[in-house]
């Protein structure tokens, strides 16, 4: 499909051969969401500065996480975790919180509208971060991490993976596959990109094959056809050498079994505000597809000349944007927070229940504004995330700059869906999360609901026909197509029946707002300071200075 490109707003619009029907064009105006529990997202009153109170890993290796888009209008989040990342998980929490108390004792900030830090310290508390950090030196590496893995996992509930696979099982398969390839496979990059990957599917994700390891992977078939058994140590070994060189040595094979430990989030996304026809669907656009690296932004308002750009529009929060595209003149395309505020006592989508949330620090205030990503054709051309995912995958990823122009995202065609084995336990399933919230937008004011915010009547919104239901209510996804990457390019790969939807528990967003009391937020230095409390890490070196803690 090709897209004519005009300029709206913020990011890009890309227009073209859509197809909207009347539940997509501008939502229904007839429904309005059950209240009869608490709203996802993020409630507030009016903008202001934000920071992150979660507990997911960071990494500064640029080729550790995995970020992909797929149909469904979720984005998946892998992080690989290696040594480093275990050994300095519990320092990292504890260089944050301590940062964030001198901050608030030194009165360089205020806490302000709600009391995610307080439920930051606690669990802390609860979870005995200081004594493990403390305990480091009386423990072994291996018991040391083991415990971090706990504490991770006690954390970040339903995020953390610990990955055991028997590689025995996984070269029976693999050696199985190699013998299909004849010599017209071997000259053929598509035939070759899809054996490589095959040897850790979901987990190898090579676009492009270096001569070393065209020539390691010919070698290793060459080696099973000629008679070599998926049982050989020379296989084996091969085999094993071949997964280290093309998964950068992040799933090592430690006494028999692929040994690794992940964290996943599933984050439900807006996309362009079009459609495109696939067989009888119409999908959401998701404007450009294939592999799109991070790129500084170097034209535009505020602070140039870095990945993780603030916007001075109040819209975006003054949340870090991670932009992938340039388009013309000021315009790109990025990764952002929710975009639009819903007006609580507007959106005509609002039960009424939402409308009279008390505020945590101010309870004879109610919340005014709520911030939520809508799950469906939502933006001019950018990918929002809910405002609390947007501010952790900017935490997840390296703290500089430099770096972060390093991490590679992934962005299947409309009609591609994840198909992942999260938990490595053999069975992949299709990526999903239980976020039932979607509606369309005039501008950047919210206006119509797509469909109603429950289970089923979200999922026929979302899937159409394309999804059934076992006796026990689990999903299914019927006809599950999924995408390979060929050089920077998405291409339709394999087809599948009657896979299993996984459906990740939405975890309450973690941000505390505050009030900058050393500057103006909104100056130079504000922004600056925005920066660097996104930036705290092991191994990244903090300027106090910025920070107003010298």
């Amino acid at each position: 499909m090709k897209y004519l490109i005009t300029l709206s707003a913020f990011c890009l619009l890309a227009i073209g051969t859509l197809f909207p029907p009347p539940s997509l064009a501008g939502g229904d105006p007839s429904i309005v969401w059950d209240g009869s529990e608490l709203p996802q997202g993020v409630s507030f009153y009016w903008y202001e500065p934000s920071f992150y109170t979660g507990f997911a890993p960071r990494t500064q290796d640029p080729t550790r996480p995995h970020i992909r888009l797929s149909r469904g209008n979720q984005l998946r989040i892998t992080l690989v975790l290696g040594e480093q990342e275990l050994d300095n998980y519990a320092e990292d929490l504890l260089l944050r919180f301590n940062t964030y108390q001198a901050l608030i004792d030194k009165q360089v900030i205020k806490l302000s509208v709600n009391m995610a830090y307080e439920r930051f310290v606690a669990a802390m508390e609860d979870n005995g971060v200081s004594e493990l950090a403390a305990a480091r030196t009386s423990m072994s590496p291996e018991e040391y991490r083991q415990k971090t893995v706990t504490l991770m996992n006690s954390l970040n509930p339903g995020a953390i993976f610990p990955i055991h696979m028997d590689f025995a099982q996984l070269l029976t398969s693999w050696h199985k596959q190699l013998l299909t390839i004849d010599d017209k496979g071997l000259s053929n990059k598509v035939t070759l990109l899809d054996a490589a990957n095959a040897l850790l599917p979901g987990r190898i994700n090579l676009s492009v094959l270096s001569d070393e390891q065209k020539n390691q992977l010919t070698t290793l078939i060459t080696t099973v056809q000629s008679g070599t058994a998926a049982d050989s140590p020379e296989f084996s070994e091969k085999a094993e050498q071949f997964l280290a060189a093309v998964s950068h040595g992040h799933y090592p094979v430690i006494n028999g079994f692929v040994e690794t430990v992940e964290f996943t989030r599933i984050v439900p996304v807006g996309t362009l505000q079009a459609t495109v026809k696939y067989k009888q669907w119409k999908l959401s656009s998701f404007g450009v597809t294939g592999i799109w690296h991070l790129i500084p932004r170097k034209i535009g308002r505020g602070q140039l000349g870095m990945v993780d750009y603030l916007s001075p529009n109040p819209g975006y929060g003054y949340i870090p944007l991670l932009q992938y595209q340039h388009a013309t003149g000021k315009y790109y395309n990025a990764y952002h927070n929710a975009g639009v505020r819903t007006n609580l006592g507007e959106a005509r989508f609002v039960p009424e229940e939402w409308k009279h949330i008390p505020g945590e620090r101010n309870p004879k205030k109610n919340y005014q504004n709520l911030w939520i990503a809508s799950r469906g054709p939502a933006s001019h051309g950018c990918t929002r995330l809910p405002s609390g995912y947007m501010t952790e995958m900017r935490h997840i990823l390296p703290s500089s700059s430099d770096l972060l122009e390093k991490v590679a995202t992934h962005r299947n065609r409309p009609q591609c869906y994840d198909l992942f084995d999260i938990d490595g336990n053999g069975t992949p399933e299709v990526m999903g999360v239980q976020y039932y919230l979607a509606f369309a937008g005039k501008g950047h004011v919210p206006t119509n609901a797509y469909a109603q915010n429950n289970r089923k009547d979200f999922y026929t919104w979302l899937y159409a026909d394309n999804i059934s239901y076992n006796d026990d209510d689990t999903a299914v996804i019927k006809e599950t197509l999924t995408c390979r990457f060929v050089g920077k390019k998405a291409k339709e790969a394999q087809s599948y029946q009657k896979q299993p939807l996984h459906e990740a528990i939405y975890q309450p967003e973690a941000i505390q707002f505050y009030r900058l009391l050393a500057a103006d937020f909104k100056s130079d230095k504000g922004f600056t300071f925005n920066h660097e409390l996104r930036r705290i890490a092991v191994g990244n070196d903090t300027d106090s200075t910025k920070l107003f803690l010298q």
